[in-house]
């Protein structure tokens, strides 16, 4: 007999582990590593030998970080959602629809309204890299010893890696767009080229004005009719609106919680940040993704209400923008921060989200669902402030800063977006400029922890933060 998805590709199975057991330890009740040590032996024995395998490589800040009063109801939340993601996509597979595979500036709720299996290939390169002190290396390894140059994005080495080895599945189409960078373009058009598999591009225009997003629109049209003639699945309007409205009510939370985070004491954590940003990959795909932005809401304006802050007593708050992304393979260094220094992570760029820009999407007709979608890809996170001028990820930050009220800046930059190391000094210059904020600025990979150990960089930040202080 054939065996499942869910058993067959094992990054799917192990993200699918890490879930049940990130979920079986916070469901113990305990709030610490030690407390949870005298559950495990039970856990153990009731644990299928898959789980109980993957169960030593979990990462041990991670769990120290996620059993925390502050986080274990958001992380259990988040880790239920990409359950249920995943069992979704399984049983699409399962049942043979076309797996399409999109990039993370696309939402997906417009192939889940076609009926397709919508595959965030990048998104198990972050949470397998969150996840497990393995994380990704292996694959990674591999595709350099092939001779890709270890400056290209891990994100694509990864999961490309994972396709080729049969650990996810090859889908029938991968569709991207154009922006954030030059390195995941040329590694799509090797996977085109050595594969002959449809890759459809989303040009991303440089400019950012009506002009530019008329034209963007009209790609993202035609990507559409691409995919309805290579599959044959056309768009279920009734189904669109569902999943857009899922999207909608995921975003009316999120933007709640951008107001929130404007206010002092900061009542939202940092670790936050990496989910909401994977949270949209996933939006529209189930009810549970709502679910955990509401959660994450709920607990932050009641700790507003009630002049709360989550750090610990007595420690004065260092209101910090992540000005360049959160570092994917140590989610935890925010609360890290929050714990040793005070430093609340409020935003960063991989987080930032406009809601007087992007607000939500009409769904009065198939039309302005399209186009509302298309707004939304546009002014995604690494493309918005990417496709054209340095000066509009400045303002943002700068923006965002002055609003937030922020006393400190760090800039955690990829090696591989080459893009982006003209920023750091910018953004330093400007900040100190325009509002007197201090920054930092290390260099690190943000899925590959060995290009900057989490040791050395506690070092570094140990070192800011003392002087801010």
């Amino acid at each position: 007999m054939e065996p499942s998805a869910l058993e067959k590709f094992d990054y799917i199975r192990r993200l699918h582990a890490g879930c049940d057991l990130i979920i079986g330890g916070i469901d113990t009740g305990s709030k610490t590593p030690m407390e949870l040590a005298g559950y495990l032996p039970a856990m153990v024995e009731q644990l299928p030998p898959y789980h109980a395998q993957v169960l030593s490589q979990i990462q041990p800040d991670l769990i120290e970080a996620a059993l925390k009063e502050k986080n274990r109801n958001a992380i259990r939340a988040h880790v239920l959602a990409v359950k249920q993601y995943l069992v979704n996509l399984t049983d699409a597979i399962d049942q043979e629809k076309p797996i399409i595979s999109h990039f993370p500036s696309m939402t997906p709720e417009i192939f889940l309204s076609m009926d397709l299996a919508p595959l965030s290939s990048e998104l198990f390169s972050l949470f397998l890299s969150a996840l497990f002190t393995d994380g990704v290396e292996a694959e990674i390894d591999e595709k350099e010893a092939e001779g890709f140059p270890g400056h290209v994005c891990a994100f694509q080495k990864s999961c490309f890696g994972a396709i080729e080895k049969g650990l996810l599945p090859v889908p029938n189409i991968f569709v991207k767009t154009t922006a954030p960078c030059d390195s995941s373009n040329m590694l799509y058009q090797y996977l085109q080229d050595r594969y002959k598999m449809p890759v459809l591009s989303v040009d991303s225009p440089y400019y950012y004005n009506p002009r530019a997003f008329k034209y963007f629109v009209d790609e993202y049209k035609r990507m559409i009719e691409e995919v309805e003639k290579i599959t044959g699945h056309t768009i279920d309007e009734d189904r669109l609106r569902s999943t857009v409205t899922l999207g909608n009510q995921q975003l009316e939370y999120l933007y709640g919680l951008q107001a929130l985070r404007r206010q002092i004491p900061n009542p939202d954590p940092g670790m936050h940040r990496a989910l909401d940003t994977a949270s949209l990959f996933l939006a529209g795909t189930s009810e549970k993704v709502v679910d955990y932005m509401k959660i994450c809401y709920d607990e932050a304006k009641a700790r507003h209400d009630q002049k709360l802050s989550f750090l610990p007593e007595g420690k004065k708050e260092i209101r910090t923008i992540w000005t360049y992304g959160f570092t994917g393979h140590a989610i935890y260094l925010a609360d890290w921060l929050e714990e040793t220094f005070g430093s609340s992570y409020l935003e960063c760029g991989l987080s930032i989200y406009p809601a007087e820009i992007v607000g939500l999407v009409n769904t009065s007709s198939v039309e302005s669902m399209i186009e509302g979608l298309a707004w939304r890809s546009f002014n995604s996170p690494m493309h918005r402030t990417v496709m054209t001028y340095t000066d509009l990820h400045v303002n943002d930050i700068v923006t965002t800063a002055k609003a937030y009220r922020a006393d400190a800046a760090i800039f955690g930059g990829n090696h591989s977006c080459k893009y982006a190391w003209t920023l750091p000094k910018l953004l330093s210059d400007a900040l100190l400029e325009e509002l007197g904020i201090p920054s930092f600025s290390w260099e690190t990979d943000l899925i590959d922890k060995r290009f900057a150990p989490p040791s050395a960089v506690k070092i570094q930040l140990t070192e800011f933060f003392q002087t801010v202080m």
